[in-house]
C-alpha cells in the first residue's frame, strides 16, 4: 500500500492510456467511408510485465500471415510528462521514423506535439514493451512512450492524474501516422545499418 493505504494498481498510464489510444485510433479508422489500401490489425496482448508474453504468444501464433505485416506500432504509457512531447523509440532502425517526423511536422501547429528520439538508451526501453517481438520477426517497429514517471508501477497511477489533452493529440498523431503508413503502396523499410543493429539486438545475427 502507498501512504493513503491504497493498494490497488490502476495503471491509468501503463497501460490503459496506451489502451485507450488504440481503441480511439481503431474506431476513427473503422469510421472512415475512404479506407486505407492497407488492413490494420488492432492487438491488446498480455502478460507484457512477466516478460512479453502476449506479443510473443502473438508472432508464435499469428492469425494472420506474419509476414504480411509490414509495421509495428506500439503504445505503451503516453498519458502523462511532458505535455507537448512524445518520445518514439526504434526511429533510426526503418523508414518509419522518417514517416512519424515528417507526419508530426506537417502536422505540428494542430497537434502541438514535438517528436523527440529516445532520451533513456540507458534504460533499454527498446527492449521492454510488446514492439520488440515484432522487431525479432524484422518487422518495422516504432514505440512510443512518455517516460516513467513516480507512480510507475504504484498505486499512484490513477486516471486523474493523466493529462487527456496530451493523450488525445498522441492519439490524433498515432491515426495520421497509421493512415499514411496503411495507404504508403510502399512498405516500411529496415535501413541496413538500423536492420544489423536490430539483429544485434535481438541476438539474430
Amino acid at each position: 500500500p502507498d501512504e493513503t493505504g491504497d493498494s490497488i494498481y490502476n495503471g491509468a498510464d501503463d497501460d490503459a492510456s496506451g489502451t485507450a489510444v488504440m481503441l480511439e485510433v481503431a474506431e476513427a479508422m473503422a469510421s472512415l467511408e475512404d479506407p486505407p489500401r492497407r488492413s490494420l490489425l488492432v492487438l491488446a496482448v498480455s502478460g507484457e510485465e512477466k516478460g512479453l508474453l502476449g506479443s510473443r504468444w502473438f508472432v508464435e501464433n499469428p492469425t494472420i500471415p506474419i509476414e504480411s505485416i509490414v509495421a509495428n506500432i506500439n503504445l505503451d504509457m503516453v498519458g502523462r510528462n511532458a505535455p507537448d512531447t512524445i518520445v518514439v523509440i526504434g526511429q533510426e532502425y526503418s523508414t518509419l521514423g522518417e514517416v512519424v517526423l515528417e507526419v508530426a511536422g506537417r502536422h505540428r501547429d494542430a497537434l502541438g506535439l514535438t517528436v523527440a528520439e529516445d532520451p533513456w538508451p540507458e534504460e533499454r526501453f527498446f527492449f521492454r514493451s510488446d514492439h520488440f517481438n515484432f522487431a525479432r520477426q524484422e518487422i518495422p517497429a516504432l514505440f512510443f512512450f512518455a517516460g516513467t514517471h513516480e507512480d510507475y508501477h504504484r498505486p499512484g497511477d490513477e486516471v486523474d492524474r493523466i493529462d487527456a489533452d496530451k493523450t488525445a493529440r498522441v492519439g490524433r498523431l498515432v491515426f495520421l501516422l497509421a493512415h499514411e503508413v496503411a495507404d504508403d503502396a510502399r512498405a516500411p523499410r529496415w535501413d541496413r545499418e538500423g536492420l544489423a543493429k536490430v539483429r544485434e539486438l535481438t541476438g539474430r545475427n
